[in-house]
Formats: structure tokens, C-alpha cells, sequence
């Protein structure tokens, strides 16, 4: 497949050259096993499922044909079997064998006769309903009349019923068998006062049934019981073939083996004689008929035969279409590779030797590029900091307790102790947010802004000094002889750093600040210029636009304004923050940030932000959030490495409000989930006493309205839906174990007779009777 993927892409794209080792070929074969394994699984259980779930419609269908002949043929032999017994009960029948009726035969043949002609016309089922007595020799039918028994059409039958002991039953008599007749009789009188005896029999037409069941459905009678086996699904011209059907299920032990089962409804897979297997499905009626559906196992089979071909054709489909996907997707994916190589073969001819193996040559190229790394570790090694700008990182640092080792280290490194000192300190903004450094790239920032400051340094004649990175920062200390003139000098270091940050700007697109401390005529209180350099740079915490800050300025325009904490905005943010409005919070954030500005006092400001930040984790914890959760965060800690005020407030919006919602969202949800399932279980616990929603959101300790919205979104279905639903299922249980009436049933659980039958009416679809008598 691949090779004639090969073969296909050469001459789609002849241009092309193929270049391709090893590496490229099982590149291929990897990806398209690993597409083809997962076709092949889903493919699988997309099989198995899908044959199981036709299976089970196949076996609902016939379940569903089987209901639908037990309730029309139980409708038709019940109705007869009523007019029987109300035939039967007439006074007119009761006389007679009670010794009653004396004389005149006639008119009580008459007056009988009448009555049976009443009961066959109300029923279209009855071919004929005929009468016959032991005290007489007459049978009364509603077709001839009174006849003598030796005369009448069916005196076999009437000798035979007049000698079986049941007292009534279905048959199939052997004169009326031949004209499809089935026989239901009934020994007269219904209670037995007499030594005398008669019958009374209803021949139905056979046919005449089976026209109002569904089709392909036969009639068996074993012993007392009667049989309707049923056939609802046909293979063509095989099961259109009643008689075969009659004779198979007829010899067959199946229908034994379900006469003698002892439940009402089941199913089973059962194997005949000739090694076919079928699916029987039955279902017993109280009055002793049975109800059988065969579904034989080749019609399983055929209607399977679709999803068989189908799943193979999907399977072939999405194989070829994964390989040719597979194929075109690595070659793209392999081609930076190739190019890669192809470059490394032109930048390393006659430096490294080239070999087919794509690995062997990426392992050379590696091991040249090693060595090229350590022949440039060792050059780096040379360009350290020299040993004057550790003097002067010692210097800055504080490091020189005594001042005679100061005066000999400068005397040493030809610094001079005496002249005007000024430190200048350069920190680039936002580093964290480039997306172009790592966090560990401070260093080499920092000694990019040396060099910059270097470079404009030693463009200008009346500016000189040492230049030499310090804790991720660029440091200035800038020099003048005594005799300089001391009022030009800030003027002059502010147009200097104006330069340093635009050349920064320009050339290394940096974002940076400069703080300038004040000028000493001693070299030993140059720590001090850098401290005040680095107050300078806190200054940024309210004044965002200046990048230029000298500490002189900063301080002399400095107020002494009384100032209080904005408890207010304060509030206004954890509101937001609690109703989950991020964007209100922010608006907030802002007002509150101008607020504090106006103070400028550093430490006044760093510290509201930490008071806001404990009030933020307050407000969390209210709301059920974990302060080990919240604390592991190490909240304070990120903000204290916040300078700027601009740094704080992309802290707060883009790091803390957001933490805020999410751990708020999963306290709610784990609350939320405990409370539902509380409310619902005390529901299916206390389904028949009167339950409202306000008494279960007090169980729980929430609002009603909140409940409601919840066990929505918990359940799938609102709080009144719940609770009838529990309701239903506890009559139906009462309904199936215990012999209470429906009346009694729905006053447990809280309904009258009518509402409980429109209840079951619009969720099961049936009343209450129908469905204790379909499934008890």
C-alpha cells in the first residue's frame, strides 16, 4: 500500500524528488497502524453493538406482536365465554332441570330457541349455539331448531362433550373440526341441583379469529390449555407455508416444555430436531391460554446480513481514506526534516561526512554541534564580569565593611576615591509577559542593556564611568571630576537616560525604567546612590508613564496628604468577584488603583494591594473554598514581585479574579451535587407523604429558587417531575405486591382514583388496572 502510495505521489507530482530514508518509511507504516488499529476496534464494537441492538428490536417486535394477539384474542374469547355463562344462567334453563317445566315442550323449545338466536346475531365470532339435555332427546340449535339427537349434524360432538367431566372448555371436536370449527361448551345447570345434565355449546369459526389476529397465527390446544403461536416476521415464500409451520411447531416438544413452565412470561432460544434454532417468546392468561411468538434464527440472521455489510464497507472506506490521509499528512509532516538535512548536507560539506540513515546523519550533525557548544562555552568564559566590576558589584552590594579595604581595592583597579559618583540603575519591563524570554533569560537581558549603555557612553565626551550588569538589571555608575559644575548635572543624567530607554526601545524593542539616585563626592557612598536608584524604580508603583525617575524630583514633589484605605472599592471588587462579574471586578480594580496613586507612598500602596488580596481570600473562603486550595498558590508571594502598578493590576485579572471563579465554581458544584442528592433521596423515602419545595430546600439550607435551578440542572428534570415520578414508581409497586385497591393505593400516596389514573395514563400509557393485570 505504501510503495504504491509512493508510485502515486511521483506521478502526481513529478517535480518532486524523493529523498526519503528509513526513518520516512516507518513514519508511514507507524501512522497508519496507528489509525488502522482504532478503525478496526471501533469498527469491532460498532459490529457487536449494533448486531446485539437489532437482535433486541427484532425480539421487541415480536414481544409487541405477541401482546397485540393476547389482547385481541383474549377480547373475542372472553366476550364469548361471558355470553356463555349469562346463556347458561337464563331462569328458562334453570327450570327445566329443576323440574319446573312440565308441559309444554314447545313453547319452552320456542321460548330457548329465541334466546339463542339473541345471543348468535350479537356476535359476529358464533357460527351456531346449540342445546342438549339428558331429560330429552332433542338438541335446540339456532340453526334447525329442535332435531332429534340421531338426526342432528353433530351428534358425535355432543356424545363426546355429553361424556367429558370438565365442566367447561374450549375443543376441537372431530365433526366440527372439519368444517374449522372450534368448540367452546359449558355443563348445565351452572350449579348443579339435578342428577340431570345437559350441555351447552358455541361453535366459533376458526377462521373468524384468526382474521382479527396478526397474520400467520395458528391455533393448538394441549390437553385443557389453548395455544396461539404466532409468526411475525415471514422469510418470504419458507414461512408463508402455514401448514409446514403447523406441522413443526405441532411436533415439536417446544410447546410441552412451555405448558409445563412455571412463569406467566418469558423467552428462550430453543433447537428442534432438524438443528434450526428459533426464539420463543410466551405469555400465559390467567383462563389457561397461551400466547407463543417464533422467530426462527435464520430470519435473525437475514435481517443482520445489512449491518455485516455495511460495517465492511465503512471499514474499507475510512481504511483507505486513513492510509491515503496518513500518507499525505506525514510527507508534510516529514518535510521540514528533509529540508532540514538537505540544509545541514550544505552547511556541513566536508565538515561532516553524509549518510542515508537520516538518524546517523542528525546524530554526526548533533555531535559537531556539541563540540561547536563547548569551543563557545569556553569563549564565554573569557568575556566574565573582569575584576573591576566585582569590585564595583561588591561596592554597590554593601559588601565593604572596612573603608581602607575599599581604598585599596580602588587604588588596585585604578578607580578614583574621590569624585562625583551617580548611580544609574536600568530594569527592563514586563519580562515575564515576552513571550521571547525564558524565565531564566534575565541575566542575558541584563548584559544586553550593559552593552547598549556602554555604547551610548562612550559616544558622549562629557559622560564616563563603569558599566556592568547586576541582578538582572543594567548598572551606571557614572563619573565627574569635583570641579564639574553640580546644578547641569541632573539635567544632563535625565537627557542621558531618555537615550538608554529609546535606544532600547529601538534596537531590542525593551520597555525599560530608570532610576537615578543622587550624586556623592566619595566613592564609599555609592551604595547609598544605588539604594536611592532603586527606591527611584518603586516610585513606577503610581507613577505608570514616567520611565525617567530621579529620586531628587520624586521626593521634593512628594505630599503629605492624609490618606485612607478605600474600603469601599474594596467591597465593590469582592462583590463582583462573589456574583462572578470579572469584568465589574476589573472596573474596580481600576478605580481602586487611582485611588491609591494619589497617596505615592510605595509602601502604603504594596500594602493595600496585600490587604485587597487577604479580602479576596476571605470572600473565597465565605464561599466554601479551601484555604489549603487557596494558600498553595502562594498568592502574597506573586504579588510582592510585582513593581509596577500596571504589573499588579495584569496580576489581579489575569491570575487571582480568575482563580476566584474557578475554585468558587467547584465549591458550588461539589455543594450543589451533595445537597441534590440529599433532596432526592429523602423524596423517594417520603414519596407518600406531601413533599414541597420549600420544606426540602430548608432540609438542605438553601432558597427554594435556588434548589429548583439546581436539581434542574442536577437531574435533568425540575422538582414537580421528580416527585411524581417517585410517586408512580411506588404505585406501581403496591399495584404488583400487594392486593390493596386502586382507590387505597392512590390515597397512600397522596392522590385520588382519578388523578392517579391520569398520572399512569400520561407516563406508562395505561391505567392502573391495565397494569396490574399486564405484569402482576
Amino acid at each position: 500500500m505504501v510503495n504504491w502510495l509512493n508510485r502515486l505521489y511521483r506521478i502526481l507530482f513529478p517535480g518532486k524528488e524523493e529523498r526519503s530514508g528509513k526513518y520516512f518509511h516507518r513514519l508511514i507504516w507507524v501512522g497508519c497502524l496507528s489509525v488502522c488499529v482504532p478503525i478496526l476496534i471501533a469498527g469491532l464494537v460498532y459490529y457487536q453493538f449494533a448486531m446485539e441492538r437489532t437482535k433486541g428490536q427484532i425480539i421487541d417486535e415480536s414481544k409487541s406482536s405477541l401482546a397485540l394477539t393476547r389482547d385481541r384474542a383474549e377480547r373475542i374469547i372472553q366476550g364469548i365465554e361471558k355470553e356463555s355463562l349469562q346463556l347458561a344462567a337464563e331462569p328458562i334453563i334453570n327450570d327445566l332441570f329443576t323440574n319446573r317445566i312440565v308441559d309444554k315442550p314447545l313453547v319452552w323449545h320456542l321460548e330457548l330457541i329465541n334466546k339463542i338466536l339473541l345471543v348468535k346475531n350479537a356476535n359476529d365470532f358464533i357460527n351456531e349455539i346449540y342445546f342438549y339435555t339428558n331429560q330429552e332427546n332433542i338438541v335446540l340449535t339456532n340453526q334447525y331448531g329442535g332435531v332429534e339427537l340421531q338426526e342432528f349434524k353433530y351428534k358425535n360432538d355432543v356424545e363426546q362433550l355429553m361424556a367429558d367431566k370438565n365442566p367447561l372448555r374450549w375443543i376441537y371436536l372431530p365433526d366440527s373440526q372439519q368444517e374449522g370449527l372450534i368448540t367452546y361448551f359449558r355443563k348445565v345447570p351452572v350449579v348443579s341441583t339435578s342428577a340431570n345434565q345437559g350441555i351447552l355449546a358455541f361453535q366459533v369459526e376458526a377462521k373468524g379469529i384468526m382474521r382479527f389476529l396478526p397474520d400467520e397465527t395458528d391455533l393448538f390446544f394441549k390437553g385443557k390449555e389453548m395455544i396461539f403461536v404466532s409468526y411475525p416476521h415471514s422469510l418470504g415464500a419458507a414461512t408463508n407455508q402455514t401448514t409446514a409451520n403447523r406441522q413443526m411447531i405441532e411436533n415439536s416438544p417446544v410447546l410441552q416444555k412451555i405448558s409445563e413452565a412455571t412463569n406467566s412470561i418469558d423467552s428462550f432460544y430453543f433447537t428442534d430436531e432438524d438443528g434450526k434454532e428459533s426464539h420463543y417468546s410466551y405469555v400465559k392468561s390467567v383462563f389457561g391460554r397461551t400466547y407463543v411468538s417464533v422467530i426462527p434464527e435464520a430470519l435473525i440472521t437475514e435481517r443482520l446480513v445489512w449491518i455485516r455489510v455495511v460495517t465492511l464497507l465503512a471499514l474499507t472506506f475510512f481504511i483507505i481514506l486513513a492510509v491515503i490521509f496518513t500518507y499525505f499528512s506525514t510527507k508534510r509532516a516529514y518535510s521540514p526534516v528533509e529540508q532540514l538535512i538537505k540544509h545541514s548536507r550544505s552547511l556541513g560539506e566536508g565538515l561532516i561526512q553524509s549518510n542515508e540513515n537520516e538518524f546517523d546523519y542528525i546524530r554526526a550533525c548533533l555531535d559537531y554541534l556539541s563540540k561547536e557548544t563547548q569551543q563557545l562555552g569556553s569563549y564565554m568564559d573569557k568575556v566574565q564580569p573582569t575584576l573591576r566590576e566585582r569590585c564595583l558589584q561588591q561596592l554597590i552590594n554593601g559588601d565593604y565593611v572596612l573603608s581602607t579595604s575599599l581604598i585599596q581595592d580602588c587604588e588596585t583597579y585604578g578607580l578614583t576615591v574621590k569624585s562625583n559618583y551617580v548611580i544609574m540603575v536600568v530594569e527592563v519591563e514586563n519580562v515575564i509577559r515576552e513571550t521571547r524570554f525564558l524565565p531564566g533569560d534575565q541575566p542575558i537581558i541584563a548584559f544586553a542593556v550593559s552593552n547598549v549603555i556602554q555604547e551610548l557612553m562612550e559616544k558622549t565626551d562629557d559622560l564616563k564611568g563603569y558599566v556592568f550588569p547586576y541582578q538582572g538589571k543594567g548598572i551606571a555608575l557614572l563619573q565627574w571630576s569635583q570641579d564639574a559644575e553640580q546644578s547641569k548635572l541632573p539635567e544632563r543624567l535625565i537627557e542621558f537616560a531618555h537615550t538608554v530607554c529609546e535606544s532600547l526601545k529601538s534596537f531590542l524593542s525593551f520597555d525599560a525604567s530608570v532610576g537615578i539616585g543622587r550624586c556623592y563626592s566619595h566613592i564609599a557612598d555609592v551604595p547609598v546612590s544605588y539604594k536611592e536608584a532603586e527606591v527611584a524604580l518603586q516610585y513606577r508603583i503610581y507613577q505608570d508613564t514616567a520611565s525617567v525617575l530621579y529620586i531628587e524630583d520624586l521626593e521634593n514633589s512628594k505630599t503629605r496628604a492624609v490618606f485612607r484605605y478605600p474600603r469601599d472599592l474594596e467591597g465593590a471588587i469582592v462583590d463582583s468577584l462573589s456574583k462572578g462579574e470579572l469584568a465589574q471586578a476589573e472596573q474596580s480594580l481600576e478605580r481602586f488603583t487611582k485611588a491609591l496613586q494619589t497617596s505615592q507612598s510605595y509602601n502604603f500602596i504594596h500594602q493595600s494591594y496585600s490587604v485587597l488580596l487577604s479580602a479576596v481570600i476571605t470572600s473565597l473562603e465565605k464561599q466554601g473554598g479551601s484555604i489549603l486550595d487557596i494558600l498553595e498558590h502562594n498568592l502574597f508571594g506573586q504579588l510582592e514581585s510585582k513593581q509596577t502598578s500596571r504589573d499588579i493590576i495584569d496580576w489581579f485579572t489575569v491570575v487571582l479574579f480568575p482563580l476566584h471563579k474557578k475554585l468558587t465554581e467547584d465549591s458550588l458544584n461539589d455543594t450543589g451535587q451533595t445537597a441534590i442528592w440529599q433532596v432526592s433521596q429523602y423524596i423517594r423515602d417520603h414519596c407518600t407523604e406531601d413533599l414541597s419545595l420549600v420544606h426540602c430546600a430548608e432540609l438542605v439550607g438553601m432558597s427554594p429558587s435556588y434548589v429548583s435551578r439546581l436539581f434542574k440542572k442536577e437531574m435533568g428534570i425540575n422538582f414537580l417531575e421528580f416527585v411524581v415520578e417517585c410517586k408512580v414508581e411506588e404505585a406501581k409497586r403496591l399495584l404488583l405486591e400487594t392486593d390493596q385497591s386502586i382507590s387505597e393505593i392512590a390515597a397512600i400516596i397522596g392522590y385520588s382514583e382519578r388523578n392517579l389514573t391520569r398520572v399512569f395514563q400520561r407516563n406508562i400509557q395505561m391505567t392502573p388496572g391495565m397494569f396490574r393485570t399486564a405484569y402482576r
